[in-house]
């Protein structure tokens, strides 16, 4: 009788050792995906800036490039500069960030400063 009582303390024991341990294993693994995706949230808030900072900096070459397509290129020629401007632009993204600037939004920058650089033309 004594030796029955002795192996289900036992067996209580381990039983209740072996659930503090997957507590643990848990616990550890819940913190873990809580770390990876608050460093994902960091990485998107990472990229939101860089892309900002990248988009006025294109933004601010666009009047240049329009600029210097116009004088080589001439009048009626959209298509060709709007080309000559993308590839200028995509040359000036670094190679790891090109994939994030999809051809709209290059688009629109060029669209934007085209229209600044007419302003301006016109004023002078």
């Amino acid at each position: 009788m004594k030796n029955d009582v002795t192996q289900w303390v036992n067996l209580a024991m381990n039983a209740a050792a072996f659930l503090l341990f997957a507590a643990g294993v848990l616990a550890t693994l819940l913190r873990l995906r809580r770390e990876r995706l608050g460093a994902q949230e960091d990485e998107l808030a990472a990229w939101d800036k860089t892309q900002e900072a990248l988009r006025a900096l294109l933004g601010g070459s666009v009047y240049g490039l329009v600029t210097q397509a116009e004088i080589e290129f001439g009048a009626g020629q959209g298509e060709i500069k709007k080309s000559a401007v993308l590839a200028q632009l995509l040359r000036l993204i670094p190679a790891q960030w090109r994939a994030r600037f999809d051809v709209e939004l290059l688009g629109a920058l060029i669209e934007s400063g085209l229209n600044r650089a007419k302003e301006i033309w016109a004023k002078g």
